[in-house]
């Protein structure tokens, strides 16, 4: 008797345990989603405290899921690749240290593991670290709404005011709002609704970034096709001839032919001549973020921009990191994730609503980034690459939730 009232003390002593270890991990997520937006110097010491946190928690429980998770061979595959590249590279000593912002790959793994998309209570939900992202997002959106007007007011050109890595965020958290505004999970309050969309919509627009706008409707088409929603495509008419009233935005579409010229050193000269002559000087790859400006401007008679050192494309870069294999492993990653949150924003679409926010929310956001990669090198930065993990992480959570419910086909 005494012996078996031990071990049941044992056991409600490790549950316990278990229980606060995962609300401890939880709740440091979700000050990460929230402070991502903000600030880098915030979120990123939060993201490498959950980390360990999370693998402890793995331990603890025996939990071999991870094997499991379908993001697994192909984030460990790319972080071989990456590795070896930078370790066979011209600068073994400056690739190999840089890489260690691959580790933060491994939130994809403790997301689920710390949130329960069965669980009844909104808390628990995997969609609490999304809306968090969101309130930041908007935070982050209120003071450029005061900084840069000020930042013009005292002579700044409007144009150098913005930045290519905070509209993404905007139109990460945009996509969010919108399905909320679609499914309403919960008793959403309408006024926080408007101006969370009129913030975030603005912050796009105010930093001027042509990639940007065509990534957000693109991202704004999928998610009308998906949910057959076709009166978003009136809405996306109407914004796009509104915002065409306003001279500054003619300004910049009307500049866009530049990118695509040889003699202004524009993207055309990193894709068709850059690019291709690194990648057969590296068909292994060069190691991660080990190229310079040098390197660049060596390889084409045209003018390259000072300072540009990544060629404003995802896929070129990795494949010069890490080579022929390695943009291969990448591009299968980045296809694999889409796939997953399509089916799962066709499988949910008819709800529960919950779901059907995180599903579909999330490949309107994951395709935005996505398109805006074609033309920017979105990955190499340390926000949105962590923006990147955590849709990951709630697609890998959808994907756990589909599985343990035995839902095997998406709905019609």
């Amino acid at each position: 008797m005494y012996a078996s009232g031990c071990i049941d003390s044992m056991n409600v002593d490790a549950h316990k345990l278990d229980r606060t270890g995962t609300a401890i991990l939880r709740h440091l997520l979700i000050c990460f989603a929230f402070t991502l937006p903000i600030s880098i110097s915030i979120a990123q010491p939060l993201a490498y405290l959950a980390i360990p946190l999370g693998i402890c928690i793995f331990i603890w429980r025996r939990d071999r899921s991870i094997f499991a998770n379908p993001f697994f061979w192909p984030v460990l595959s790319f972080i071989l690749l990456m590795l070896l590249a930078a370790w066979m590279g011209p600068s073994p000593a400056y690739s190999i240290p840089r890489s260690r912002r691959l580790l933060l790959s491994v939130l994809i793994f403790i997301i689920p593991a710390a949130f329960d998309l069965r669980a009844n209570r909104l808390h628990e939900s995997i969609l609490m670290p999304l809306l968090a992202f969101v309130a930041g997002a908007t935070c982050l959106g209120l003071w450029d709404l005061i900084r840069i007007p000020l930042q013009v007011r005292q002579g700044i050109a409007l144009y150098d005011t913005g930045n290519m890595r905070d509209p993404q965020l905007y139109l990460v958290s945009f996509s969010f709002v919108l399905a909320l505004w679609l499914y309403r999970p919960i008793r959403s309050n309408r006024w926080l609704l408007i101006g969370a969309s009129a913030i975030n919509l603005l912050g796009v627009v105010l930093h001027f970034k042509r990639g940007v706008w065509i990534s957000l409707a693109v991202s704004i088409l999928v998610l009308a096709g998906l949910t057959r929603r076709y009166r978003l495509l009136g809405y996306l008419m109407f914004g796009l001839a509104f915002s065409m009233v306003f001279p500054q935005v003619r300004d910049r579409v009307n500049l866009l032919h530049e990118e695509f010229n040889l003699r202004t050193g524009g993207r055309m000269v990193l894709w068709t001549e850059v690019a291709p002559e690194l990648i057969r000087q590296f068909p292994v790859g060069a190691g991660f973020r080990s190229l310079e400006h040098a390197d660049f401007a060596q390889v084409t008679p045209h003018y390259v921009q000072p300072g540009l050192n990544h060629l404003h494309n995802n896929l070129l870069q990795v494949t010069v990191d890490a080579g022929w294999l390695g943009g291969a492993v990448w591009l299968y990653w980045m296809l694999l994730t889409w796939l997953m949150l399509a089916r799962s924003g066709i499988r949910y679409r008819q709800g529960p609503p919950i779901h059907a926010v995180i599903a579909l929310g999330g490949v309107a956001a994951f395709t935005g980034l996505m398109v805006n990669g074609l033309i920017e090198y979105n990955f190499g930065n340390s926000v949105i690459f962590m923006v990147l993990m955590l849709l990951m992480g709630v697609t890998a959570a959808l994907h756990q939730h589909t599985v343990c419910n035995g839902l095997d086909l998406p709905s019609s």
